[in-house]
């Protein structure tokens, strides 16, 4: 099974907004040290500082608040870093790591699924049937089921014959034509096949 371009650039901004909404933004607030981890692109000649407070605007609630710093390793001046700076900067980090643990997964299940596109509409009914795609190409019937239907539908022949059946399904159902006669014209149909 081959991978579309089209959803593997899909996936690619997917896990980009992904990386900056809930990597930096979401587990970052939650994690705060996880943020170290892009110290070296965020802060490029220094390293990231982090200073908590905390504080009780109420007898019953406690806040604490997180801001992070670029400390200059030549001078030792601060310079507060911005969260949405921090989070377009660090997010797209994360939005790679993800966009690469999802491409190697669809790299594993397109192979897993068999060699070609054309045949994943007979390998998914033979998974169904017996279980995993895997099965399909040890068997040599469904193998060769799957290699025609294959063919047909490379030929255009598979869509004509679909819809000639659908066709005359449609005159028996609505009693233009006998159930003999249903009978004996697809016969023909599927012989010619």
């Amino acid at each position: 099974m081959k991978l579309k371009t089209s959803t593997v650039i899909w996936v690619f901004l997917w896990s980009i907004f992904m990386g900056i909404t809930v990597g930096s933004i979401g587990l970052g607030a939650m994690f705060p040290k996880l943020e170290l981890l892009t110290g070296p692109v965020v802060c490029p000649r220094g390293k990231l500082d982090l200073k908590t407070q905390e504080y009780n605007p109420s007898p019953v609630e406690t806040v604490t608040t997180f801001t992070w710093y670029c400390v200059d390793n030549t001078t030792g001046a601060r310079q507060e870093v911005n969260m949405w700076s921090m989070a377009l900067t660090a997010g797209p980090i994360y939005g790679l790591l993800l966009f690469g643990v999802i491409l190697l997964w669809m790299v594993w299940r397109a192979r897993r699924l068999g060699p070609s596109s054309e045949s994943a509409g007979l390998t998914e009914l033979a998974r169904g049937k017996r279980g995993r795609a895997s099965d399909t190409w040890d068997d040599p019937e469904l193998k060769e089921l799957v290699q025609l239907d294959a063919q047909e539908r490379r030929s255009g022949k598979r869509t004509n014959v679909d819809d000639r059946l659908a066709e005359l399904k449609r005159l028996r159902d609505s009693g233009l034509i006998t159930a003999q006669d249903y009978d004996r014209k697809k016969g023909d149909i599927l012989s010619e096949l």
